[in-house]
């Protein structure tokens, strides 16, 4: 089940001031339920327990098919963003703020598109591809160790045991700090964070597979060059629609 932003306008009688009790009291829940991706947002601090009030789609009429929602993770999931920012996005939006958002994100990622914003941009570069080597390579060590267990005929080959040893000697890759985005951080101009070398773990990975029944391969991928790794997702569909809703007049639903 996907989360989608669905077009929406308030009922009759609502007023703003309820409507946005009830933005919050959703996006807090929402956060609240873990929809969302750990591995891109685990490091902000999000709620724990929903807030109480009023349920939004009891306030709300969406508009009709075709076209009316899309996903958001095209939008949400685009390192062409801060992380907190996109964060910020799991929530409804009224229709007399949606249009503000959306040039805020829109004169960003056009920035980022001129040059600008580099350091944070560097730096989350860093953290992500350290993570994504990470993550399977944890796998891989566990599996390499457990092998040094085993007396399967693969697992007992001379080039098999070569290839566990190099793995549990191999340091495991540190994961990035991730950069946070904040006023006092972008004035520093911190120096550009170095992403780890993925070579080595790429390597070893792919001669472990060859080497390994199916059910024991691990796949670790080598990272996407840096500027192919910000447009990894596009944002502009996603963009081009919120544009277009926001000019009809209508707010978002969020709808998980």
């Amino acid at each position: 089940m996907g989360v989608d932003w669905v077009r929406m306008r308030p009922r009759p009688g609502i007023s703003a001031t309820s409507l946005d009790a009830a933005i919050r009291a959703q996006a807090a829940a929402f956060l609240a339920s873990g929809h969302w991706f750990a591995d891109e947002f685990g490091h902000l601090p999000h709620p724990t327990a929903p807030e109480h009030g009023a349920q939004i789609i009891r306030m709300v009429e969406v508009a009709p098919p075709p076209g009316n929602s899309h996903r958001v993770n095209a939008l949400v999931l685009t390192p062409l963003l801060p992380a907190e920012w996109r964060f910020a996005m799991y929530r409804s939006f009224h229709p007399g703020e949606l249009g503000r958002h959306v040039r805020r994100w829109r004169t960003h990622i056009e920035e980022v598109r001129d040059g600008d914003h580099q350091a944070y941009l560097n730096a989350w570069y860093a953290y992500a591809v350290s993570q994504r080597i990470a993550e399977p390579w944890a796998v891989l060590r566990r599996r390499a160790a457990d092998a040094g267990t085993r007396t399967n005929a693969w697992a007992v080959r001379p080039a098999l045991v070569d290839v566990r040893e190099r793995i549990l000697a191999l340091a495991e890759p540190a994961v990035r700090p991730p950069p946070r985005w904040s006023a006092p951080a972008r004035a520093s101009r911190p120096p550009a964070a170095r992403p780890i070398d993925p070579s080595p773990f790429v390597e070893l990975a792919r001669e472990w597979n060859r080497r390994v029944p199916a059910n024991q391969k691990v796949h670790v991928a080598q990272p996407l060059a840096f500027e192919a790794f910000l447009e990894e997702t596009s944002p502009d569909e996603t963009l081009q629609w919120l544009e277009e809703a926001a000019a009809q007049g209508y707010g978002l639903l969020l709808d998980w």
